[in-house]
């Protein structure tokens, strides 16, 4: 078994990606929505659920984070579906989410 602490290399094409994105997003509440770091922690979840990880074969991944590149491909898809209103972004906190942080959600449109 092989250990891996390095943020997960996703391998999904764009369009997958943008799936995956809208599949996350449309199982959420849409007042509560998700950020984009549990946003991310999910499509890292998931690409290891599909064995869609560079490297994947008997490794155990300990990183919670998609590598930064993922991370800017996950954030370019996520506005081109703001644009076709696909997704809606909430912006500011919400004292009854305990969201204290003022992280922005995504919900679906």
């Amino acid at each position: 078994m092989n250990y891996d602490a390095n943020p997960v290399h996703i391998l999904y094409n764009n369009e997958e990606l943008r799936q995956r994105i809208l599949m996350i997003i449309e199982g959420r509440d849409t007042t509560t929505g998700t950020t984009f770091v549990n946003l991310c922690y999910q499509i890292r979840q998931q690409a290891i659920n599909d064995h869609a990880v560079a490297d994947s074969e008997n490794t155990v991944y300990t990183s919670e984070e998609l590598a930064p590149e993922d991370q800017v491909r996950v954030s370019r898809v996520l506005w081109e579906l703001i644009w076709e209103h696909k997704v809606f972004l909430l912006f500011g906190r919400s004292p009854l989410l305990g969201l204290s942080n003022g992280e922005d959600r995504f919900v679906k449109y």
